[in-house]
């Protein structure tokens, strides 16, 4: 089995069982979601992968079908992932603000310094907000980029990963669920009028409403990143990072980005420090599967792939 048939068999596989989960969950909770905000998604996803079918078997237009491949996979996956993070905090476990704000504090992190010091460099606060919103079109570009220059594997692999690390990082948020930042600390945007996160508290109602049980509507196309730890904007930057540093094209751009999404998360996305090092470790092991189930060893080893971060650097 190569690794097209591997990736696609693991993911929907991945896929196939979220949804069921996600399905059997809701019916027992009271949340419920606009019909067409789920379905939509899925029957993209699932076209998608029928055109793959179609370009591969029919065309031999096997960089067009890898790209669909992938986009079906992303874009079912993003939808149930939604979903999923939602479901997680219903059984209401206790806040654990405190706790991430005590870790925070043991390894001498101030999360209030640092926002204090951003507000006074807009200039640098305004860059990192654009590099933290950049997540979706960076995921475009490996989608399509990767693909058509010859390098599906890597972009397998790396959607593989970003799958596997939206599941870890959704179920341990409701392990440990909390607020944001923003919210323990009682922070009020007034006095910090250089800075515009993107989720201070905009989050809050939906994730109170699921955590307590009250009924709750949702479009899921509309829905809210409710997950503080780990954050899983930390754990798609580094693997966009790493998925793109095979390209010589991407690396060096997708680095920048990347380490500045990062940094920006704290911020922009309400996270405590040790979010954002749970992400990057959830990324780190989650790439790391993906390639022991979708890269056969003796195959890394004849592309000169078993070198990290994710192989040889190629010409294209």
């Amino acid at each position: 089995m190569d690794v097209t048939q591997r990736s696609n068999r693991f993911a929907w596989a991945t896929i196939g069982a979220l949804l069921l989960l996600d399905l059997v969950w809701m019916s027992q909770t009271a949340i419920s979601v606009v019909p067409l905000s789920l379905v939509g998604p899925l029957a993209i996803g699932v076209g998608a992968v029928m055109l793959a079918v179609y370009y591969r078997v029919r065309r031999q237009e096997t960089r067009l079908a890898d790209a669909l491949d992938l986009v079906g996979q992303m874009t079912a996956f993003m939808v149930l992932g939604a979903l999923f993070s939602y479901l997680v905090v219903t059984p209401g476990l206790p806040m654990r603000d405190a706790a991430l704000d005590g870790a925070d504090r043991l390894l001498g992190l101030d999360w209030l310094g640092y926002l204090r010091w951003l507000d006074g460099h807009a200039w640098f606060a305004r860059i990192l907000s654009a590099a933290y919103s950049s997540f979706m079109p960076q995921i475009i570009l490996l989608l399509v980029v990767l693909p058509f220059m010859g390098q599906a594997q890597a972009a397998r692999v790396t959607v593989f990963a970003m799958i596997v690390a939206g599941i870890v990082t959704i179920a341990i948020s409701g392990l440990v669920p909390a607020l944001s930042t923003f919210a323990h600390y009682g922070v009020d945007l007034a006095d910090y009028p250089h800075l515009r996160p993107a989720a201070a508290f905009i989050h809050l109602p939906d994730l109170l409403a699921a955590h307590s049980g009250r009924p709750l509507h949702l479009d899921l196309t509309k829905a809210y990143g409710i997950i503080t730890f780990p954050s899983y904007h930390a754990a798609l930057g580094l693997l966009a990072l790493v998925g793109a540093w095979s390209n010589r094209w991407l690396r060096w751009p997708f680095l920048l980005v990347n380490i500045l999404m990062i940094v920006a998360t704290p911020i922009d996305g309400g996270h405590y420090f040790s979010d954002v090092l749970g992400g990057l470790s959830v990324a780190a092991g989650s790439y790391l599967l993906a390639r022991r189930l979708l890269v056969p060893a003796d195959s890394a080893m004849r592309s000169g792939e078993g070198q990290l971060p994710i192989g040889q650097p190629t010409a294209s």
